[in-house]
């Protein structure tokens, strides 16, 4: 609206600036715009100052640029000076003081009494734009109305050919274009100021302002095409001058009862629209006000300032305050503990910048103490689009924090109990291992100097026996027997004792075991053995060499028993932190089920022994593609510094 009365203001500024340069051309030039002539030049300058006047204060910069605003203020002043000047002059020229009969020549001031008000209403509006009286109206608006009511009187006299509305008594005429001027002028004044109070009426989307949009255009529309036709017939006769004015209020009657009655109809069933409208949406207000009342959990509403503008009862029994105490204030203002009043405010301004929403937990100090409150926040969106504030849920949780405070406390003493129990359980486990290395070390040491010395003994005696028998084939063959078994029963005692206790791993050390046990392995078995060992003596304590020795027995017999290999591969590899034993071998390779199965013994007793020292076994298989089974041990100084 206010581009619209600037453009309005622009084109009668052009117009007054044509009409001042015609009246310096020549003759024909003068014939050629002689309709644009009749404007007098005094009131082209009038048009000029008042369009300039009114262009100046709609300008957005003259807010920043005083210079502006007062620059017009001062146009406007000078039109009001112009307007009384003329009107004082036609009023000396009413009085017959100074005639206008052609004897003397036309004063350039001589122009209608009605254009000089009109300038003098314009200058006053231009002045009193923005000034508003206490009831809030602007004297400013019924001023250009009054304008444009003035521009009506020579245009309904140019419009019915009514000579006393074009001159009122004067002997200079009011011109068409002028009129136009001015009508054009009074609605500029008014676009000027959209928001002030008679076109706010008129552009407000209620329906006073809707009806006035619709009906007053069509009903003057109406009236004055049926007057004009009317005039049109009286004029040719076809209609008796007698008969036009209660021709025209019996029309103008039908026109404004059927306007008005289509109006009320329209209007009523708006009201009736909005009334259904009304009550469901105070049907719904209450619904959420019961919800909102009788629910226990906290629902607020924050503005984007922080402040607290709704809160049910619960929030409030919660802060211990009421709704006046609660209204309008800020978090610090709320909360007892200052830092916790901050955390709110960030966590508020978070939801509303990022525009999404959060799940929180908050621990607040509130009056009845301590509360654990888990807060659902989500921005609130006004009608445009924008963050208005911020809309939160909370659920008091205490008893479920510190019910999950006191289970997280126990599964923290259940773990520490399990860890001493295990921690205790491996230390019986050595002392088990312990135990049964020093009993196979005595039963070994039994077979050595018992089994062993007997063995001996008897085969001694049994030598003497071979010499005293008859030189018979009979005692010949018993004689191959009996040695045989004699070989098998040393060789039996003597794989016994090793297994038992490896008098090579004691003397030796863990490599000299290791090969020896490929050895009697590839004799046994025929398997073909190949042992990769580290060059240097290999020294991680001699209890750590037994647990490798013995998982090394176990890995070998499996392969022994299940594997149905051809070929084995042990390899030892030592660091200064760990130590790694590797058995592959080519066989069927080893079941998924009976690699993840627990109930194992074999592959159950690798893992606690690989447990016990910190280590970890790894087993891999492809099935028909062998197996490889991996044991990585972490050497402790400690043990090799304790038996070193």
């Amino acid at each position: 609206m206010v581009t619209l009365s600037m453009g309005l203001s622009m084109a009668v500024i052009l117009l007054g600036v044509v009409v001042l340069v015609t009246g310096l051309l020549g003759e024909e030039y003068r014939r050629l715009l002689s309709g644009l002539l009749e404007v007098r030049e005094v009131t082209a300058a009038g048009f000029i100052l008042g369009a300039s006047a009114l262009y100046l204060r709609c300008m957005n910069s003259s807010a920043r640029r005083p210079s502006l605003r007062q620059l017009g203020t001062a146009l406007a002043a000078l039109l009001l000076v112009l307007g009384l000047a003329t009107l004082v002059h036609g009023g000396i020229v009413f009085l017959g003081w100074l005639p206008l009969d052609g004897t003397h020549p036309i004063s350039p001031l001589a122009i209608s009494p009605l254009l000089s008000v009109g300038f003098v209403l314009m200058a006053l509006a231009l002045l009193l734009q923005d000034w508003r009286l206490l009831g809030g109206y602007y004297p400013a608006e019924y001023l250009s109305f009054t304008l444009v009511g003035l521009s009506a009187i020579p245009l309904v006299g140019y419009l019915y050919d009514v000579p006393q509305f074009i001159y009122l008594d004067f002997p200079l005429p009011v011109s068409l274009l002028s009129a136009l001027v001015f009508a054009l002028l009074g609605a500029a004044l008014l676009m000027a100021r959209p928001s002030h109070a008679l076109m706010a009426v008129i552009l407000r989307i209620a329906p006073g302002g809707q009806m006035l949009r619709h009906l007053l255009p069509q009903t003057l529309f109406l009236l004055l095409a049926f007057s004009l036709l009317l005039n049109w017939g009286m004029t040719h006769g076809w209609i008796l001058p007698e008969l036009v004015l209660p021709t025209l209020t019996l029309i103008n009657g039908v026109i404004v009862l059927f306007i008005f009655w289509g109006s009320a109809s329209r209007l009523d069933s708006e009201y009736g629209e909005r009334t259904r409208n009304a009550q469901k949406l105070a049907e719904t207000s209450a619904l959420l006000n019961a919800v909102s009342e009788s629910t226990s959990d906290p629902i607020f509403v924050k503005n984007r300032q922080g402040l607290m503008i709704f809160a049910n009862p619960a929030t409030l029994h919660k802060l211990g305050k009421t709704w006046e105490e609660t209204m309008y204030r800020s978090s610090r203002e709320l909360f007892m503990v200052q830092e916790e009043a901050d955390v709110v405010d960030r966590d508020d301004r978070r939801v509303m910048a990022s525009g999404k929403p959060e799940k929180l937990e908050q621990t607040l100090h509130l009056p009845e103490g301590v509360v654990t409150f888990q807060t659902a926040k989500v921005p609130w969106f006004g009608k445009d689009g924008s963050v208005q504030g911020v809309i939160g849920i909370s659920t008091d949780i205490t008893e479920r924090k510190q019910a999950e405070d006191e289970l997280r406390q126990r599964e923290s003493q259940l773990e520490k109990t399990v860890i001493q129990r295990t921690a205790l359980l491996r230390e019986l486990t050595n002392h088990l291992e312990t135990v049964r290395e020093e009993e196979k070390r005595a039963i070994a040491r039994e077979l050595h100097d018992n089994m062993g010395a007997s063995l001996t003994a008897l085969s001694m005696h049994l030598e003497g026996v071979y010499q005293i028998l008859p030189p018979d084939e009979k005692w010949a063959d018993r004689k191959t027997r009996m040695q045989g078994l004699m070989k098998s029963l040393v060789a039996t005692t003597r794989r016994i004792q090793t297994e038992l206790r490896p008098n090579t791993l004691d003397l030796f050390g863990l490599k000299a075991a290791i090969s020896e046990q490929l050895d009697e392995l590839h004799e046994r078995t025929g398997i073909a053995c190949h042992a990769s060992l580290p060059d240097e003596d290999v020294d991680v304590g001699h209890e750590m060499e037994i647990a490798i020795y013995r998982m090394l027995q176990e890995m070998l017999n499996n392969v022994t028993k299940h594997a149905k290999a051809s070929k084995v591969d042990v390899i030892l590899d030592v660091d200064e932190d760990h130590v790694a034993l590797t058995v592959r071998d080519d066989g069927v390779g080893i079941p998924e089920e009976r690699r993840d199965n627990h109930k194992t013994y074999g592959l159950r007793g690798l893992r606690e022994r690989a447990t016990f020292f910190g280590g970890e076994v790894d087993i891999r298989s492809t099935p028909g593609k062998g197996a490889l089974i991996s044991i990585s041990l972490p050497i402790r100084p400690e043990l090799v510094s304790s038996e070193t």
